[in-house]
């Protein structure tokens, strides 16, 4: 672990990601010595840096934090956290903020399988708020997820989230895709969500395809008769849903064709990337 460049195990405790959750994170799937979509993972960074008014990061700093962590053909999960810092006490943020970033690395024996895994998709009872000003990014304060994990504790799958508007929005850790009649379909993330890098990347990869896709908002009801609904972020890349709980029934769903697709796209694009990191 890398706090502020320097191996360490500890922050300050009066530092802003601590007291207010005043930060931003990234999760990075790490497959034989390379930190997969780091340059998607990036971007979303910057643009939670630019939300929050923090100053944009070093980039290549980063990268070489990131090359003394992790060593070739090891592979596990990549975290980056940053923090607004330590500053005087209360909510008003410092207008030259110190940055802490603290990078860890956890080896794990991943790889990136094409064989689909299928989960169920449980209706959760924790509303996501609407904040126009934070969606889209990956801010430190999590606790509505927090929540919501805990409504399925001893229960396996993952769990569905919806905003306090009944929109549908994503899982708990992860964006939710679904077909209907050959289009693929995603929530709208305007007021909240996360908009996860594997997200954006089938969009692009949809529309470079000419796979017929959309960026709507979505009720329950749209999800309850979807011919296939199916899960992504980048750890787990691509998870189907097999059984769709709702407060009102258990939907069986059967379909996996788009997801296959999905799974196979972002497999080829990883291993271009292992090959290009060792190139």
């Amino acid at each position: 672990m890398l706090i502020n460049g320097k191996q360490g195990h500890s922050i300050d405790v009066l530092d802003r990601g601590f007291q207010y959750g005043d930060g931003l994170f990234e999760t990075i799937l790490v497959e034989a010595g390379c930190a997969t979509f780091l340059a998607q993972h990036f971007k979303r960074l910057a643009k939670g840096c630019v939300a929050l008014g923090f100053p944009l990061l070093d980039e290549a700093m980063l990268r070489d934090e990131i090359s003394s962590l992790v060593k070739a053909k090891q592979s596990g999960v990549l975290k980056l956290i940053i923090s607004r810092g330590v500053a005087e006490r209360g909510f008003l943020p410092p207008v030259k903020p110190d940055i802490t970033r603290v990078i860890s690395f956890s080896e794990q024996p991943v790889a990136i399988s094409r064989e689909l895994s299928v989960c169920s998709l449980i209706h959760c009872e924790t509303r996501l708020s609407r904040q126009p000003l934070l969606a889209g990014i990956k801010h430190l304060n999590q606790l509505e997820r927090v929540l919501a994990r805990a409504e399925l504790r001893g229960q396996e799958g993952e769990g569905l989230m919806l905003d306090v508007k009944d929109q549908v929005i994503e899982g708990i850790m992860s964006n939710l895709f679904m077909v209907k009649d050959n289009c693929l379909i995603t929530p709208r993330l305007s007021h909240s969500g996360v908009a996860g890098v594997i997200r954006e990347f089938l969009l692009d990869k949809a529309k470079d395809e000419g796979i017929a896709c959309e960026v709507k908002e979505m009720a329950l009801c749209e999800l309850e008769n979807a011919d296939e609904i199916f899960m992504t972020n980048s750890l787990m890349p691509v998870r189907v849903i097999n059984q769709l709980v709702t407060p009102t029934a258990s939907i069986i769903k059967s379909s996996t064709g788009f997801a296959q697709w999905a799974l196979n796209a972002i497999a080829d694009d990883i291993q271009r990337q292992c090959l290009e990191s060792v190139g």
